[in-house]
Protein backbone atom coordinates (compact mmCIF):
# COMPACT_ATOMS: atom_id res chain seq x y z
CA UNK A 1 0.00 0.00 0.00
CA UNK A 2 1.39 3.58 -0.50
CA UNK A 3 3.41 4.98 2.34
CA UNK A 4 0.80 7.43 4.31
CA UNK A 5 2.50 11.06 4.81
CA UNK A 6 1.96 12.60 8.15
CA UNK A 7 -1.27 14.89 8.03
CA UNK A 8 -0.41 18.49 7.16
CA UNK A 9 -2.30 20.73 9.19
CA UNK A 10 -2.91 24.51 8.12
CA UNK A 11 -3.19 27.08 10.60
CA UNK A 12 -3.65 29.42 7.87
CA UNK A 13 -7.06 27.37 7.37
CA UNK A 14 -8.66 27.90 10.98
CA UNK A 15 -7.24 31.98 10.69
CA UNK A 16 -8.75 33.30 7.48
CA UNK A 17 -11.41 35.83 8.28
CA UNK A 18 -13.36 34.45 5.73
CA UNK A 19 -13.22 30.70 2.70
CA UNK A 20 -24.67 15.33 -6.45
CA UNK A 21 -25.18 12.48 -9.77
CA UNK A 22 -28.10 11.64 -11.33
CA UNK A 23 -31.42 12.37 -9.64
CA UNK A 24 -28.98 14.04 -7.21
CA UNK A 25 -31.53 16.71 -5.42
CA UNK A 26 -31.80 16.17 -1.76
CA UNK A 27 -35.81 16.15 -0.22
CA UNK A 28 -36.85 19.05 1.59
CA UNK A 29 -35.11 18.89 4.94
CA UNK A 30 -36.68 17.49 8.48
CA UNK A 31 -38.63 19.23 10.62
CA UNK A 32 -37.32 19.10 14.05
CA UNK A 33 -40.53 17.21 16.04
CA UNK A 34 -43.21 19.56 18.08
CA UNK A 35 -42.08 17.96 21.10
CA UNK A 36 -38.31 18.50 21.00
CA UNK A 37 -38.39 22.16 19.63
CA UNK A 38 -37.54 25.11 22.27
CA UNK A 39 -39.36 27.90 22.74
CA UNK A 40 -37.41 31.23 21.12
CA UNK A 41 -36.50 32.36 24.97
CA UNK A 42 -36.22 29.35 26.61
CA UNK A 43 -32.64 27.08 25.83
CA UNK A 44 -33.09 23.57 24.35
CA UNK A 45 -32.76 20.65 26.78
CA UNK A 46 -30.69 18.59 23.95
CA UNK A 47 -27.78 17.07 25.18
CA UNK A 48 -25.06 14.69 24.00
CA UNK A 49 -26.48 10.84 25.63
CA UNK A 50 -24.76 7.45 23.86
CA UNK A 51 -23.06 9.72 21.64
CA UNK A 52 -19.78 10.94 22.78
CA UNK A 53 -18.16 13.51 20.57
CA UNK A 54 -15.57 12.83 18.55
CA UNK A 55 -11.74 12.99 19.73
CA UNK A 56 -9.77 14.54 16.99
CA UNK A 57 -6.04 12.44 16.82
CA UNK A 58 -2.72 14.24 16.69
CA UNK A 59 -0.44 13.56 13.39
CA UNK A 60 1.00 9.97 13.17
CA UNK A 61 4.48 11.36 13.65
CA UNK A 62 6.70 13.76 14.15
CA UNK A 63 5.33 17.61 16.08
CA UNK A 64 1.95 19.09 14.86
CA UNK A 65 3.38 22.12 16.11
CA UNK A 66 6.83 21.80 13.97
CA UNK A 67 4.09 20.94 11.02
CA UNK A 68 2.31 24.15 11.46
CA UNK A 69 5.39 26.30 11.16
CA UNK A 70 6.70 24.72 8.19
CA UNK A 71 3.64 24.52 5.84
CA UNK A 72 2.17 28.23 6.74
CA UNK A 73 5.48 29.54 6.57
CA UNK A 74 5.65 32.56 3.96
CA UNK A 75 5.44 31.90 0.50
CA UNK A 76 3.49 28.36 1.24
CA UNK A 77 1.02 28.30 -1.95
CA UNK A 78 -2.39 26.78 -0.34
CA UNK A 79 -5.14 28.36 1.18
CA UNK A 80 -8.60 26.77 1.60
CA UNK A 81 -11.12 27.41 -0.81
CA UNK A 82 -13.78 26.98 1.70
CA UNK A 83 -14.72 30.73 3.62
CA UNK A 84 -14.45 30.69 7.14
CA UNK A 85 -16.22 32.61 9.88
CA UNK A 86 -14.73 34.05 13.46
CA UNK A 87 -15.12 31.54 16.05
CA UNK A 88 -18.01 31.77 18.25
CA UNK A 89 -17.72 32.17 22.14
CA UNK A 90 -21.90 32.20 22.19
CA UNK A 91 -24.11 31.10 19.70
CA UNK A 92 -27.67 32.35 19.41
CA UNK A 93 -30.07 29.84 18.80
CA UNK A 94 -33.20 30.61 17.24
CA UNK A 95 -36.38 28.98 15.39
CA UNK A 96 -36.33 29.47 11.68
CA UNK A 97 -38.29 33.09 10.58
CA UNK A 98 -41.34 33.28 8.82
CA UNK A 99 -41.71 35.80 6.20
CA UNK A 100 -38.95 36.12 3.11
CA UNK A 101 -38.33 39.74 4.73
CA UNK A 102 -37.06 38.62 7.68
CA UNK A 103 -35.29 35.66 6.66
CA UNK A 104 -33.36 37.58 4.46
CA UNK A 105 -32.57 40.23 6.73
CA UNK A 106 -32.00 37.70 9.79
CA UNK A 107 -29.52 35.99 6.78
CA UNK A 108 -27.65 38.52 6.66
CA UNK A 109 -27.36 39.92 10.18
CA UNK A 110 -26.04 35.94 11.02
CA UNK A 111 -23.46 36.44 8.21
CA UNK A 112 -22.29 39.96 9.57
CA UNK A 113 -22.29 38.52 13.02
CA UNK A 114 -20.28 35.42 12.03
CA UNK A 115 -17.66 37.80 9.95
CA UNK A 116 -17.52 40.35 12.92
CA UNK A 117 -18.05 39.04 16.79
CA UNK A 118 -18.00 36.20 18.44
CA UNK A 119 -21.51 36.05 19.15
CA UNK A 120 -23.60 34.34 16.64
CA UNK A 121 -26.72 33.56 15.35
CA UNK A 122 -27.78 30.13 14.81
CA UNK A 123 -31.59 28.76 13.13
CA UNK A 124 -32.80 25.71 14.74
CA UNK A 125 -33.54 23.37 12.03
CA UNK A 126 -32.36 20.00 10.56
CA UNK A 127 -29.76 18.42 12.77
CA UNK A 128 -29.04 21.23 14.45
CA UNK A 129 -30.03 19.86 18.03
CA UNK A 130 -27.54 16.44 17.12
CA UNK A 131 -24.11 18.86 16.55
CA UNK A 132 -25.66 21.99 18.95
CA UNK A 133 -23.77 19.42 21.64
CA UNK A 134 -20.63 19.38 20.24
CA UNK A 135 -20.32 23.34 20.09
CA UNK A 136 -20.63 23.07 24.55
CA UNK A 137 -18.22 20.05 24.18
CA UNK A 138 -15.64 21.00 22.14
CA UNK A 139 -15.27 24.30 21.87
CA UNK A 140 -16.57 26.04 24.74
CA UNK A 141 -19.25 27.74 23.09
CA UNK A 142 -22.35 29.43 25.48
CA UNK A 143 -25.78 28.25 23.60
CA UNK A 144 -28.47 30.69 24.61
CA UNK A 145 -32.00 31.70 23.08
CA UNK A 146 -31.46 35.86 24.42
CA UNK A 147 -29.31 38.48 22.76
CA UNK A 148 -28.42 41.87 24.93
CA UNK A 149 -30.40 39.99 28.00
CA UNK A 150 -33.41 39.95 25.96
CA UNK A 151 -35.26 36.78 24.44
CA UNK A 152 -34.20 36.39 20.57
CA UNK A 153 -36.82 38.15 18.85
CA UNK A 154 -36.24 39.75 15.64
CA UNK A 155 -35.99 43.19 16.48
CA UNK A 156 -34.56 41.94 19.81
CA UNK A 157 -31.73 40.62 17.53
CA UNK A 158 -31.60 44.00 15.46
CA UNK A 159 -30.74 46.15 18.25
CA UNK A 160 -28.71 43.73 19.86
CA UNK A 161 -25.92 44.00 17.48
CA UNK A 162 -26.07 47.27 16.08
CA UNK A 163 -23.38 49.20 18.23
CA UNK A 164 -21.28 45.47 16.50
CA UNK A 165 -22.00 46.48 12.87
CA UNK A 166 -20.46 49.14 11.67
CA UNK A 167 -22.26 49.39 8.40
CA UNK A 168 -25.74 50.55 7.61
CA UNK A 169 -28.39 48.73 5.58
CA UNK A 170 -29.30 48.00 1.40
CA UNK A 171 -32.56 48.31 0.52
CA UNK A 172 -33.76 45.60 -2.22
CA UNK A 173 -37.05 44.06 -3.21
CA UNK A 174 -39.81 41.97 -1.28
CA UNK A 175 -39.98 39.72 -4.30
CA UNK A 176 -36.91 36.81 -3.86
CA UNK A 177 -37.05 36.45 -7.83
CA UNK A 178 -36.61 40.17 -8.08
CA UNK A 179 -32.56 40.83 -9.38
CA UNK A 180 -32.15 43.41 -6.50
CA UNK A 181 -32.04 40.89 -3.92
CA UNK A 182 -29.18 39.21 -5.58
CA UNK A 183 -27.35 42.44 -5.72
CA UNK A 184 -28.31 43.31 -2.30
CA UNK A 185 -26.78 40.33 -0.99
CA UNK A 186 -23.39 40.32 -2.89
CA UNK A 187 -22.65 44.26 -2.00
CA UNK A 188 -23.66 43.33 1.88
CA UNK A 189 -21.29 41.23 2.16
CA UNK A 190 -18.48 43.59 1.12
CA UNK A 191 -20.02 46.61 2.50
CA UNK A 192 -20.80 45.30 6.21
CA UNK A 193 -24.70 45.84 5.63
CA UNK A 194 -27.80 44.41 6.71
CA UNK A 195 -30.49 43.74 4.32
CA UNK A 196 -33.59 45.48 4.33
CA UNK A 197 -36.90 44.71 2.38
CA UNK A 198 -39.95 47.28 2.56
CA UNK A 199 -41.05 44.71 5.07
CA UNK A 200 -38.57 44.76 7.19
CA UNK A 201 -37.01 48.09 6.82
CA UNK A 202 -39.17 49.95 9.82
CA UNK A 203 -37.77 47.39 11.95
CA UNK A 204 -33.89 47.69 10.60
CA UNK A 205 -34.43 51.62 10.79
CA UNK A 206 -35.96 51.42 14.64
CA UNK A 207 -32.82 49.49 15.16
CA UNK A 208 -30.54 52.40 14.18
CA UNK A 209 -29.49 51.44 11.00
CA UNK A 210 -29.16 53.90 8.57
CA UNK A 211 -30.13 53.28 4.67
CA UNK A 212 -26.37 53.11 3.18
CA UNK A 213 -28.07 51.67 -0.49
CA UNK A 214 -31.16 51.68 -2.52
CA UNK A 215 -30.69 48.93 -5.05
CA UNK A 216 -34.49 48.47 -5.63
CA UNK A 217 -35.02 48.41 -9.40
CA UNK A 218 -31.02 47.31 -9.99
CA UNK A 219 -29.94 43.99 -10.62
CA UNK A 220 -26.61 41.76 -11.89
CA UNK A 221 -25.64 44.90 -14.75
CA UNK A 222 -25.23 47.27 -12.28
CA UNK A 223 -23.24 44.68 -9.22
CA UNK A 224 -20.72 44.06 -11.97
CA UNK A 225 -20.35 47.95 -12.85
CA UNK A 226 -20.13 49.00 -9.60
CA UNK A 227 -17.28 49.63 -7.43
CA UNK A 228 -18.20 46.36 -5.54
CA UNK A 229 -17.30 43.78 -7.99
CA UNK A 230 -13.64 44.49 -7.99
CA UNK A 231 -14.36 43.32 -3.92
CA UNK A 232 -15.83 40.31 -4.47
CA UNK A 233 -14.62 36.88 -3.42
CA UNK A 234 -12.35 35.20 -6.60
CA UNK A 235 -12.41 31.79 -4.80
CA UNK A 236 -16.18 30.98 -3.72
CA UNK A 237 -19.27 32.23 -5.47
CA UNK A 238 -23.00 31.33 -5.05
CA UNK A 239 -25.88 30.25 -7.40
CA UNK A 240 -29.54 29.36 -5.91
CA UNK A 241 -32.82 28.81 -7.40
CA UNK A 242 -35.34 31.91 -6.17
CA UNK A 243 -37.36 28.97 -4.19
CA UNK A 244 -34.81 28.56 -2.25
CA UNK A 245 -34.31 32.08 -0.79
CA UNK A 246 -32.39 33.11 1.61
CA UNK A 247 -30.64 29.71 2.70
CA UNK A 248 -26.99 30.35 1.62
CA UNK A 249 -27.30 34.29 2.23
CA UNK A 250 -25.44 34.30 5.44
CA UNK A 251 -23.16 32.37 4.61
CA UNK A 252 -22.69 34.87 1.07
CA UNK A 253 -22.45 37.65 2.71
CA UNK A 254 -19.97 36.38 5.30
CA UNK A 255 -17.64 34.88 2.71
CA UNK A 256 -18.32 38.75 0.50
CA UNK A 257 -18.97 36.77 -2.52
CA UNK A 258 -20.70 37.03 -5.37
CA UNK A 259 -24.73 35.50 -4.98
CA UNK A 260 -27.07 34.85 -8.00
CA UNK A 261 -30.69 33.58 -7.36
CA UNK A 262 -31.28 34.10 -11.65
CA UNK A 263 -29.49 31.04 -12.71
CA UNK A 264 -28.31 31.13 -16.39
CA UNK A 265 -30.78 29.39 -18.71
CA UNK A 266 -27.97 27.75 -20.96
CA UNK A 267 -24.78 27.32 -20.61
CA UNK A 268 -22.98 29.65 -22.57
CA UNK A 269 -24.92 32.15 -20.30
CA UNK A 270 -23.54 30.52 -17.52
CA UNK A 271 -20.21 30.54 -18.41
CA UNK A 272 -20.10 34.26 -18.59
CA UNK A 273 -21.70 34.74 -15.10
CA UNK A 274 -18.69 32.94 -13.68
CA UNK A 275 -15.85 33.52 -15.71
CA UNK A 276 -14.27 36.09 -13.46
CA UNK A 277 -13.52 33.14 -10.77
CA UNK A 278 -9.88 31.86 -10.63
CA UNK A 279 -8.96 28.17 -11.01
CA UNK A 280 -10.54 25.71 -8.90
CA UNK A 281 -12.83 28.56 -7.38
CA UNK A 282 -15.88 26.56 -5.54
CA UNK A 283 -19.36 27.45 -5.97
CA UNK A 284 -22.07 26.86 -3.25
CA UNK A 285 -25.31 26.01 -3.91
CA UNK A 286 -27.40 24.56 -6.99
CA UNK A 287 -28.94 25.25 -10.68
CA UNK A 288 -32.29 23.58 -11.07
CA UNK A 289 -33.06 25.71 -14.37
CA UNK A 290 -29.78 24.91 -16.30
CA UNK A 291 -30.14 21.39 -14.69
CA UNK A 292 -27.54 19.09 -13.20
CA UNK A 293 -25.62 17.88 -16.06
CA UNK A 294 -24.97 21.01 -17.81
CA UNK A 295 -24.08 22.90 -14.55
CA UNK A 296 -21.73 20.37 -13.27
CA UNK A 297 -20.17 20.35 -17.09
CA UNK A 298 -20.23 23.93 -17.25
CA UNK A 299 -17.98 24.01 -14.36
CA UNK A 300 -16.04 21.51 -15.09
CA UNK A 301 -14.75 23.26 -18.77
CA UNK A 302 -13.91 26.34 -16.07
CA UNK A 303 -11.70 24.26 -13.94
CA UNK A 304 -14.78 24.86 -11.06
CA UNK A 305 -16.20 23.12 -8.64
CA UNK A 306 -19.69 22.84 -6.98
CA UNK A 307 -20.81 22.20 -3.68
CA UNK A 308 -24.42 21.32 -3.01
CA UNK A 309 -25.84 23.59 -1.11
CA UNK A 310 -29.22 24.99 -1.77
CA UNK A 311 -31.16 23.74 1.55
CA UNK A 312 -28.07 24.64 3.96
CA UNK A 313 -28.79 27.35 6.72
CA UNK A 314 -25.87 28.24 9.45
CA UNK A 315 -22.96 27.72 7.30
CA UNK A 316 -21.07 31.05 8.44
CA UNK A 317 -21.71 30.56 12.16
CA UNK A 318 -20.64 27.06 11.67
CA UNK A 319 -17.16 27.31 9.46
CA UNK A 320 -16.18 29.53 12.20
CA UNK A 321 -14.95 26.16 14.28
CA UNK A 322 -11.86 25.07 13.21
CA UNK A 323 -11.18 21.64 13.40
CA UNK A 324 -7.05 21.29 12.68
CA UNK A 325 -7.78 17.53 11.81
CA UNK A 326 -10.24 14.74 12.57
CA UNK A 327 -9.92 10.96 12.67
CA UNK A 328 -12.57 8.03 12.39
CA UNK A 329 -10.79 5.62 14.65
CA UNK A 330 -10.43 3.47 12.30
CA UNK A 331 -7.44 0.56 12.54
CA UNK A 332 -5.76 -0.36 9.85
CA UNK A 333 -7.26 -3.87 8.51
CA UNK A 334 -4.73 -6.84 9.77
CA UNK A 335 -7.45 -9.44 8.81
CA UNK A 336 -5.92 -12.52 6.47
CA UNK A 337 -8.21 -12.55 3.55
CA UNK A 338 -10.50 -15.72 3.54
CA UNK A 339 -9.73 -18.52 0.86
CA UNK A 340 -12.97 -18.50 -0.87
CA UNK A 341 -15.21 -15.49 -0.37
CA UNK A 342 -16.52 -12.71 -2.75
CA UNK A 343 -15.93 -9.48 -1.07
CA UNK A 344 -18.46 -6.72 -1.23
CA UNK A 345 -18.13 -2.76 -0.36
CA UNK A 346 -21.34 -0.79 -0.24
CA UNK A 347 -21.00 2.75 -0.48
CA UNK A 348 -24.09 5.83 -0.17
CA UNK A 349 -24.66 8.00 -2.47
CA UNK A 350 -24.70 11.70 -1.80
CA UNK A 351 -22.36 12.30 0.76
CA UNK A 352 -21.24 15.59 -0.79
CA UNK A 353 -24.60 17.37 -0.36
CA UNK A 354 -23.44 19.42 2.53
CA UNK A 355 -27.58 20.38 2.86
CA UNK A 356 -28.62 17.14 3.14
CA UNK A 357 -25.87 15.81 5.79
CA UNK A 358 -26.97 19.15 7.97
CA UNK A 359 -30.52 18.45 7.85
CA UNK A 360 -32.23 14.72 7.09
CA UNK A 361 -28.91 12.73 6.30
CA UNK A 362 -28.41 12.28 10.08
CA UNK A 363 -32.41 12.42 11.20
CA UNK A 364 -34.11 10.26 8.46
CA UNK A 365 -34.70 6.45 9.26
CA UNK A 366 -34.22 6.16 5.71
CA UNK A 367 -30.04 6.62 6.09
CA UNK A 368 -27.53 7.61 8.88
CA UNK A 369 -30.95 7.60 11.49
CA UNK A 370 -31.63 4.18 10.36
CA UNK A 371 -32.24 1.55 13.12
CA UNK A 372 -30.31 -0.86 11.06
CA UNK A 373 -27.54 1.56 11.14
CA UNK A 374 -24.00 -0.88 12.85
CA UNK A 375 -25.84 -3.80 11.52
CA UNK A 376 -24.15 -4.42 8.48
CA UNK A 377 -20.78 -2.70 6.75
CA UNK A 378 -21.33 0.29 4.73
CA UNK A 379 -19.58 3.22 3.23
CA UNK A 380 -20.73 6.57 3.69
CA UNK A 381 -19.65 9.92 1.63
CA UNK A 382 -18.80 12.86 3.39
CA UNK A 383 -17.94 16.63 1.53
CA UNK A 384 -14.19 17.55 1.96
CA UNK A 385 -16.00 21.19 3.00
CA UNK A 386 -17.15 19.64 6.29
CA UNK A 387 -13.64 20.05 8.04
CA UNK A 388 -14.12 23.65 7.34
CA UNK A 389 -17.64 24.63 7.02
CA UNK A 390 -19.36 21.91 9.46
CA UNK A 391 -16.75 21.20 11.71
CA UNK A 392 -19.73 20.52 14.63
CA UNK A 393 -21.65 18.09 12.25
CA UNK A 394 -18.55 16.27 11.23
CA UNK A 395 -17.78 16.01 15.10
CA UNK A 396 -21.07 14.34 15.67
CA UNK A 397 -20.89 11.90 12.66
CA UNK A 398 -17.46 10.88 13.75
CA UNK A 399 -18.47 10.54 17.03
CA UNK A 400 -21.70 8.14 16.56
CA UNK A 401 -20.00 6.19 14.09
CA UNK A 402 -20.02 2.06 14.40
CA UNK A 403 -17.24 -0.21 13.94
CA UNK A 404 -19.03 -1.13 10.76
CA UNK A 405 -19.65 2.69 9.12
CA UNK A 406 -16.84 4.17 7.47
CA UNK A 407 -16.84 7.59 5.88
CA UNK A 408 -15.15 8.21 2.39
CA UNK A 409 -14.54 11.20 0.29
CA UNK A 410 -17.85 12.27 -2.14
CA UNK A 411 -17.23 13.67 -4.94
CA UNK A 412 -14.56 14.30 -7.25
CA UNK A 413 -13.02 17.43 -6.10
CA UNK A 414 -13.11 19.70 -3.46
CA UNK A 415 -16.65 20.01 -4.88
CA UNK A 416 -18.57 17.96 -7.02
CA UNK A 417 -17.13 18.33 -10.75
CA UNK A 418 -16.05 16.10 -13.93
CA UNK A 419 -12.15 15.88 -13.44
CA UNK A 420 -11.49 14.53 -17.13
CA UNK A 421 -12.62 18.13 -18.43
CA UNK A 422 -10.20 20.27 -16.42
CA UNK A 423 -6.99 21.24 -17.79
CA UNK A 424 -3.90 19.50 -16.55
CA UNK A 425 -2.10 21.41 -14.53
CA UNK A 426 -5.24 22.90 -12.98
CA UNK A 427 -6.41 18.88 -12.04
CA UNK A 428 -3.13 18.23 -10.56
CA UNK A 429 -3.40 21.04 -8.69
CA UNK A 430 -6.87 20.48 -7.28
CA UNK A 431 -5.86 17.07 -6.52
CA UNK A 432 -3.37 18.07 -4.34
CA UNK A 433 -5.67 20.49 -2.09
CA UNK A 434 -8.11 17.79 -2.07
CA UNK A 435 -5.61 15.16 -0.82
CA UNK A 436 -4.46 17.49 1.79
CA UNK A 437 -8.18 18.28 2.85
CA UNK A 438 -9.23 14.78 2.93
CA UNK A 439 -6.08 14.11 5.37
CA UNK A 440 -7.20 16.68 7.73
CA UNK A 441 -10.25 14.56 7.68
CA UNK A 442 -9.17 11.32 8.34
CA UNK A 443 -10.35 10.23 5.16
CA UNK A 444 -8.62 7.53 3.09
CA UNK A 445 -10.59 6.71 -0.08
CA UNK A 446 -11.90 9.40 -2.83
CA UNK A 447 -14.85 8.92 -4.95
CA UNK A 448 -14.93 10.48 -8.51
CA UNK A 449 -17.99 10.72 -10.67
CA UNK A 450 -17.33 11.80 -14.07
CA UNK A 451 -18.37 12.14 -17.67
CA UNK A 452 -16.47 9.38 -19.21
CA UNK A 453 -13.52 9.85 -17.22
CA UNK A 454 -12.17 6.39 -16.06
CA UNK A 455 -9.12 7.16 -17.01
CA UNK A 456 -5.24 6.71 -16.47
CA UNK A 457 -4.20 10.20 -17.40
CA UNK A 458 -7.60 11.67 -15.04
CA UNK A 459 -7.67 9.38 -12.52
CA UNK A 460 -3.76 9.41 -11.96
CA UNK A 461 -3.38 12.88 -10.70
CA UNK A 462 -5.54 11.82 -7.41
CA UNK A 463 -3.77 7.96 -7.32
CA UNK A 464 -0.66 10.08 -7.35
CA UNK A 465 -1.34 12.08 -3.87
CA UNK A 466 -0.16 10.83 -0.79
CA UNK A 467 -3.29 9.82 1.62
CA UNK A 468 -5.50 9.32 -1.33
CA UNK A 469 -5.07 5.30 -0.72
CA UNK A 470 -7.75 4.16 -3.44
CA UNK A 471 -10.43 5.53 -5.61
CA UNK A 472 -14.07 4.33 -5.99
CA UNK A 473 -15.50 5.16 -9.44
CA UNK A 474 -19.31 5.78 -11.07
CA UNK A 475 -19.80 7.01 -13.89
CA UNK A 476 -22.66 9.81 -14.39
CA UNK A 477 -24.83 7.95 -17.04
CA UNK A 478 -25.49 4.67 -15.02
CA UNK A 479 -23.33 4.88 -11.50
CA UNK A 480 -22.17 1.09 -12.48
CA UNK A 481 -22.11 0.85 -16.52
CA UNK A 482 -18.11 0.16 -16.25
CA UNK A 483 -18.93 -3.01 -14.37
CA UNK A 484 -16.45 -3.23 -11.81
CA UNK A 485 -13.67 -2.16 -14.16
CA UNK A 486 -10.25 -1.74 -12.10
CA UNK A 487 -7.51 0.51 -13.26
CA UNK A 488 -3.92 -0.02 -11.68
CA UNK A 489 -2.22 3.54 -10.75
CA UNK A 490 1.44 2.78 -9.60
CA UNK A 491 -0.38 0.46 -6.75
CA UNK A 492 -3.35 2.30 -6.06
CA UNK A 493 -6.74 1.05 -7.45
CA UNK A 494 -9.54 3.09 -8.92
CA UNK A 495 -12.71 0.76 -8.70
CA UNK A 496 -15.77 1.43 -10.83
CA UNK A 497 -19.00 0.28 -9.82
CA UNK A 498 -20.22 -3.27 -10.55
CA UNK A 499 -23.60 -2.81 -9.44
CA UNK A 500 -26.01 -0.50 -7.90
CA UNK A 501 -29.09 -0.11 -6.15
CA UNK A 502 -31.64 2.00 -7.76
CA UNK A 503 -35.50 2.15 -8.64
CA UNK A 504 -36.82 2.31 -11.69
CA UNK A 505 -33.08 1.36 -13.31
CA UNK A 506 -31.82 -1.02 -15.58
CA UNK A 507 -29.52 -3.30 -13.19
CA UNK A 508 -30.58 -1.43 -10.19
CA UNK A 509 -33.15 -3.76 -8.64
CA UNK A 510 -32.34 -6.27 -5.54
CA UNK A 511 -32.75 -9.70 -7.11
CA UNK A 512 -30.69 -9.11 -10.11
CA UNK A 513 -28.00 -7.93 -7.76
CA UNK A 514 -28.35 -11.09 -5.57
CA UNK A 515 -28.25 -13.63 -8.18
CA UNK A 516 -25.10 -11.85 -9.50
CA UNK A 517 -23.27 -11.20 -6.85
CA UNK A 518 -24.03 -15.21 -5.39
CA UNK A 519 -22.79 -16.73 -8.82
CA UNK A 520 -19.50 -14.46 -8.71
CA UNK A 521 -16.08 -15.46 -7.84
CA UNK A 522 -15.08 -16.50 -4.67
CA UNK A 523 -10.97 -16.53 -5.69
CA UNK A 524 -9.44 -13.63 -4.26
CA UNK A 525 -6.35 -13.49 -6.71
CA UNK A 526 -9.57 -12.37 -9.09
CA UNK A 527 -10.29 -8.90 -9.61
CA UNK A 528 -13.97 -10.24 -10.42
CA UNK A 529 -13.74 -11.53 -7.02
CA UNK A 530 -14.42 -8.14 -5.39
CA UNK A 531 -17.62 -5.60 -6.20
CA UNK A 532 -18.03 -2.49 -5.20
CA UNK A 533 -22.06 -1.42 -5.32
CA UNK A 534 -23.14 2.34 -5.00
CA UNK A 535 -26.37 2.96 -3.11
CA UNK A 536 -28.50 5.35 -4.83
CA UNK A 537 -29.75 7.14 -1.68
CA UNK A 538 -33.35 8.53 -3.26
CA UNK A 539 -34.54 4.61 -3.44
CA UNK A 540 -35.80 2.69 -0.78
CA UNK A 541 -38.26 -0.40 0.44
CA UNK A 542 -41.69 1.23 0.17
CA UNK A 543 -44.90 -1.25 0.57
CA UNK A 544 -42.15 -4.24 0.12
CA UNK A 545 -40.75 -3.04 -3.14
CA UNK A 546 -37.66 -1.20 -3.99
CA UNK A 547 -38.89 2.65 -5.16
CA UNK A 548 -38.09 6.36 -5.69
CA UNK A 549 -38.14 7.46 -2.21
CA UNK A 550 -38.18 5.08 -0.18
CA UNK A 551 -36.15 3.53 2.79
CA UNK A 552 -32.34 3.06 1.69
CA UNK A 553 -31.17 1.23 4.49
CA UNK A 554 -33.93 -1.06 4.58
CA UNK A 555 -33.02 -1.39 0.67
CA UNK A 556 -29.68 -2.90 1.57
CA UNK A 557 -30.46 -4.71 4.33
CA UNK A 558 -33.08 -6.86 2.22
CA UNK A 559 -30.46 -7.45 -0.47
CA UNK A 560 -27.96 -8.61 2.51
CA UNK A 561 -31.00 -11.06 3.80
CA UNK A 562 -30.79 -12.24 0.19
CA UNK A 563 -26.81 -13.32 -0.37
CA UNK A 564 -25.16 -16.85 0.51
CA UNK A 565 -22.84 -16.94 3.18
CA UNK A 566 -19.69 -16.75 1.23
CA UNK A 567 -20.74 -13.00 -0.15
CA UNK A 568 -19.14 -10.98 2.55
CA UNK A 569 -19.82 -7.26 2.98
CA UNK A 570 -17.05 -4.90 4.33
CA UNK A 571 -15.93 -1.79 5.10
CA UNK A 572 -14.17 0.56 2.51
CA UNK A 573 -11.05 0.26 4.27
CA UNK A 574 -11.26 -3.93 4.32
CA UNK A 575 -12.73 -3.83 0.48
CA UNK A 576 -9.34 -1.97 -0.45
CA UNK A 577 -6.97 -3.41 2.09
CA UNK A 578 -7.99 -7.14 0.42
CA UNK A 579 -7.97 -5.71 -2.94
CA UNK A 580 -4.14 -4.33 -3.03
CA UNK A 581 -2.43 -7.26 -1.17
CA UNK A 582 -4.38 -9.74 -3.16
CA UNK A 583 -4.43 -8.28 -6.57
CA UNK A 584 -2.15 -5.11 -6.77
CA UNK A 585 1.04 -6.65 -7.49
CA UNK A 586 0.07 -8.34 -11.07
Amino acid sequence: MKRRRTAVLLLAVLMMPGFLSCSRAAPEPAQIPAETAAKPDEPAETEPTENAPAETEPAETGSVEDELMEETAPGYPFTSPYPKGRQAKTVVRIPEPGSFGEKLTLASLQGLAAKLTDEQILIRTGAADLYTPYMESEWGAEITNRVAGKPATFANLLAGYRDRLPGGYILCSSDPEDPSVSAAVSAAGVTDCVIATEETREAVEAAGYTLFLDLTGKGDDWLRSSEYWDLLSRTAAFEQPASMAPKLVDYAVMAGAYFNFYDGKNAAAHKRMYDYLDDGAVIFGYNNTLGEYDTVKSFSEMNLQMVPADHAYNLSTLSGFPLASASQGIPEPEEETPESVHTLCILMSDGDNLQWVLNNFATGSEWYGSRRRGDFPVGWGVSPAALDTAAPMLSYLYGSRTERDEFIMQLSGLGYTFPSRWKKDARSEMAEKLALSMRRAGLRYAEILDDNGFREDSLGDFAAQDGIDGLFYIEYSGYASLNGKILWLDGVPAVSARYMIWADHPGGGLGYIARKLNRASRDPSSEDAYSFLIVHAWSGMKNGELAPHGNTMDAVAELLEQLDPGVEPVTPSVFMDRLIKNCGSK
